[in-house]
């Protein structure tokens, strides 16, 4: 009697709260990359200079100070762009791959029990098949 009171209490602990424990570490795996990447922070300066990389223009007026100027300020640029892109885009891939991992963990989480009773039993029907031959 015992062990129907344990394996009830287990069945209604494996699949209320721990289902829903398991729900809030998935939310905080994905806060956690989001906010270890930085996406929201790095899409806003997403064209911002790299490392504030700039050239002052000068007083008077240049062709070649100019031509200075927007050189640098383009390729800087295109440098801030680049790297931040690459690191969102490994951000969004952890992301990814924690959503993936969140469902085989549901699907998981929701079969355990059936398949270690299935084994189990197969198990012990292949002890006994054994023994008597």
């Amino acid at each position: 009697m015992l062990f129907l009171t344990i394996a009830r209490d287990y069945f209604s602990w494996h699949y209320t709260k721990a289902f829903g424990e398991i729900f809030h570490v998935w939310l905080n795996l994905l806060w956690f990359w989001i906010h270890f990447f930085s996406i929201p922070e790095l899409l806003k300066s997403l064209f911002s200079p790299w490392k504030r990389v700039t050239e002052k223009r000068g007083e008077f007026w240049d062709f070649e100070n100019l031509a200075s100027v927007l050189i640098i300020g383009l390729i800087s640029r295109l440098i801030g762009a680049t790297l931040r892109g690459i690191i969102i885009l490994a951000g969004l891939i952890c992301l990814t791959l924690t959503i993936i991992g969140g469902f085989i963990t549901y699907v998981f989480w929701l079969v355990a029990p059936i398949a270690i009773l299935s084994l189990l039993l197969l198990g012990s029907s292949l002890l006994i098949s054994n023994t008597i031959i």
